[in-house]
């Protein structure tokens, strides 16, 4: 897999679906600076510079891959390389990385068509290294900031990407041939909303874990009723 690091683009999503739009193969593409990083539902990713490490892996896979549960499993991959004792990274369905109660890393999958019944398949990851500074504006994380650095005082964007490399070119291989359901387990070990009363957009309930595409399993008055990603958000509910 080729491997490319820029000072600063806009997005290296961006920069990764123009790659495989422009006939290109596997890639890692990562950024010191990004000036429109953005994460799931078209959110912006907010991060100063050497703050945290933000990368994109481009991969042009077989178009009829189904690729449920492939946001659950890059997390899984993320939290037993950063985490392998599994005592303090939990992961939130469908693609939140969260260190002691934070959300330390945020997933975003994004793809296109190619030729030749191809899908070009681009993972975005973005993780937190440098805690907050004092008296930093916090309204803009709403489910809170984790850093990296307090889990592992020596980590870089170098030294972690370093690691997570060949663990996720490994996943993408597996997941190809296998599917999500061999990481089903993995993602139950660390689930943060297992057991919880929780809201998937409208319809609350109690999260129940994930089924064997990475659905969420959400009990409800009229029973157990299975949800896929999307562009579903899943919160707390205040009240059961």
């Amino acid at each position: 897999m080729e491997r490319r690091h820029l000072a600063e683009c806009g997005s290296t999503n961006t920069e990764a679906l123009q790659h495989l739009r422009d006939g290109g193969g596997p890639l890692l593409i990562s950024a010191e600076r990004q000036t429109a990083g953005r994460g799931r539902r078209g959110r912006p990713w907010q991060a100063e510079p050497g703050a945290a490490l933000t990368f994109s892996i481009a991969c042009p896979l077989p178009a009829a891959l189904d690729l449920s549960g492939l946001s659950l499993a890059i997390g899984c991959t993320v939290a037993d390389v950063l985490d392998p004792g599994g005592e303090r990274i939990r992961l939130k369905w469908p693609n939140d990385v969260f260190l002691d109660g934070a959300k330390l890393c945020g997933i975003l999958v994004e793809t296109l068509p190619l030729p030749a019944e191809r899908r070009g398949v681009v993972i975005g990851i973005g993780i937190n290294l440098k805690p907050l500074p004092a008296g930093a504006d916090r309204s803009a994380f709403a489910t809170g900031h984790a850093a990296l650095q307090t889990l592992t005082p020596q980590a870089t964007a170098a030294t972690v990407l370093d690691a997570l490399a060949p663990a996720l070119r490994a996943l993408l291989a597996d997941f190809e041939t296998l599917g999500f359901a061999p990481w089903q387990a993995a993602f139950a070990r660390r689930d943060l909303m297992a057991g919880r009363p929780v809201r998937a957009g409208d319809q609350p309930g109690i999260a129940r874990g994930v089924g064997p595409q990475g659905e969420l399993l959400l009990e409800t008055a009229a029973g157990l009723l299975p949800i896929s990603g999307g562009d579903i958000s899943l919160r707390w509910e205040t009240s059961p």
